[in-house]
C-alpha cells in the first residue's frame, strides 16, 4: 500500500516538473515581448510598427461654380419674308425652284406686262420732246421773246412727262417679282396662266446662312445669361450632333405672365443643315463664384457630414470639414476648411487617420515608404 502511494506521488511530481520546464522554454524573452508589442502599435494606435498606408496626394485648386441653364428653343431664319404681289394680272412665268437657293435680284415670278411696256415706250418718246421745249422757252424768256408764264408752262409740262416716265418704269418693274435678298425659296402653288391679285402670297424666302433660336429662361436665371455668351444646341427630338452659337439678344423685361426672360442665340448654318421651325435643346453655362475643386473620390463621410484629409504644416493628416456645392463626373466643387494650394489625400482616404504622417503632393506612401519606416525602426 505504501509503495503504491509513493509511486503515485512520484508520478505527480514528474508531471509538475515537466510543465514548469515547458513554460520556461516556450516563454518569449523581454526583448521579443517588447518587439511584439511594438509591432502591434502604429500611427494613431493601430497597425504594425512603421506601417504607412498607400495614398495619393494632390493639390486643390480654385475653380468657379458653373450655373448650367438648359431650356428648349425654336429656330427661325436669320431673315425671312413672305413675298406677295404688288399688282394684279395674269402670271406669265414662274421661275421659282422650291428648296433652291436664289440670289438677290433673281426673278421669281413674271406677270403679264404688255400695257406697262407700251406706257413706258410712250413716256420715253415724250420725254426728250418735253425737255427740249422747256429749254427753248427758257432761252426765249432770256431774250424777252417769250413771257415768263409761257416758260413756266413748258417747264411744268416737261416735269409731268418726266414723272410719267418714272411711273411707267416702276409699273413695269412691279410686273417682275424678284428676290429681295439671298435665301432659300419655299413651296408655291402658282402656275403660269393663273390670275393673281394685289397682296396674294407668291412664295416664302428664308436666309438660313445663320439661324436664330428663340428661348426663354426662368427669371431666377436671368442674371446668368449675357450678350456674347456661348451656347450649345442640339435637336430636341433625340440623339443629334451639337452646334455652337452665342447669345445675341436679350429682352429688356421679364414676361409677367410666364415669369421668364426671352433671349435669342445665333448659330452659323453655312451648310444649311439647320431648318427654321425646328426645336432645339439649348445649354448655356455661366461661371459663378470661385470655390475649391477636388477629386470626387477624396470626399469622405461620417455623422458630422462630408470631409477631406489634408496635410497640415507638420506633414500630418488633418480633418477638413466641407460642403459640396456641385458634383461633376470626376470632381466636386466645395467650400469649407480648405483653401487653394492645400495638399489633400486624393486616393486611399479611407485608410487615413488623424495625425498620420502624409507625403507631400505627388508623393506615394506605398510599399517603399513602409519599407523605409521599418528599416528606420530596426536601426532604433
Amino acid at each position: 500500500m505504501k509503495r503504491r502511494l509513493f509511486f503515485i506521488g512520484a508520478c505527480a511530481a514528474c508531471l509538475v516538473a515537466g510543465g514548469v520546464m515547458t513554460a520556461i522554454f516556450m516563454s518569449p524573452s523581454p526583448a521579443q515581448t517588447e518587439e511584439g508589442a511594438g509591432d502591434r502599435r502604429g500611427p494613431g494606435g493601430g497597425g504594425r510598427r512603421g506601417y504607412a498606408p498607400a495614398v495619393s496626394m494632390s493639390i486643390v485648386e480654385a475653380a468657379p461654380v458653373e450655373k448650367v441653364i438648359e431650356v428648349l428653343g425654336e429656330a427661325r431664319a436669320l431673315r425671312s419674308v413672305t413675298v406677295t404681289s404688288e399688282v394684279s394680272g395674269l402670271v406669265e412665268e414662274v421661275a421659282i425652284a422650291p428648296g433652291k437657293r436664289v440670289q438677290k435680284g433673281d426673278l421669281l415670278l413674271q406677270i403679264e406686262d404688255d400695257d406697262q411696256a407700251i406706257a413706258l415706250t410712250r413716256a420715253r418718246a415724250q420725254f426728250p420732246i418735253a425737255k427740249a421745249n422747256s429749254e427753248r422757252y427758257r432761252a426765249l424768256e432770256a431774250d424777252n421773246a417769250a413771257s415768263a408764264l409761257e416758260s413756266e408752262d413748258a417747264y411744268n409740262a416737261f416735269k409731268t412727262v418726266e414723272a410719267d416716265l418714272r411711273a411707267a418704269e416702276v409699273a413695269l418693274e412691279r410686273r417682275a417679282v424678284k428676290a429681295p435678298f439671298d435665301g432659300i425659296a419655299g413651296l408655291t402653288t402658282i402656275e403660269p396662266g393663273d390670275y393673281i391679285s394685289t397682296g396674294d402670297v407668291i412664295v416664302t424666302l428664308d436666309d438660313i446662312s445663320s439661324v436664330i433660336v428663340e428661348f426663354s429662361v426662368p427669371q431666377e436665371s436671368a442674371g446668368y445669361i449675357n450678350i456674347g455668351q456661348p451656347i450649345t444646341a442640339r435637336l430636341a427630338s433625340g440623339a443629334a450632333p451639337s452646334f455652337d452659337g452665342e447669345i445675341t439678344a436679350i429682352d429688356s423685361r421679364v414676361d409677367p405672365a410666364s415669369r421668364t426672360l426671352r433671349a435669342e442665340a445665333t448659330i452659323a448654318n453655312a451648310d444649311g443643315r439647320l431648318i427654321p421651325g425646328a426645336v432645339f435643346a439649348i445649354r448655356a453655362v455661366s461661371e459663378g463664384v470661385t470655390v475649391i475643386a477636388a477629386p470626387g473620390i477624396a470626399v469622405q463621410w461620417d455623422r458630422s457630414g462630408a470631409y477631406l484629409w489634408k496635410r497640415n504644416e507638420e506633414g500630418n493628416a488633418e480633418r477638413a470639414s466641407i460642403v459640396i456645392l456641385q458634383r461633376t463626373d470626376d470632381r466636386v466643387l466645395i467650400e469649407g476648411d480648405i483653401a487653394a494650394g492645400d495638399v489633400i489625400v486624393s486616393e486611399g482616404a479611407d485608410r487615413v487617420r488623424a495625425g498620420l504622417a502624409l507625403p507631400d503632393a505627388g508623393g506615394n506612401s506605398g510599399q517603399k515608404s513602409a519599407t523605409t519606416a521599418q528599416r528606420a525602426a530596426g536601426r532604433q
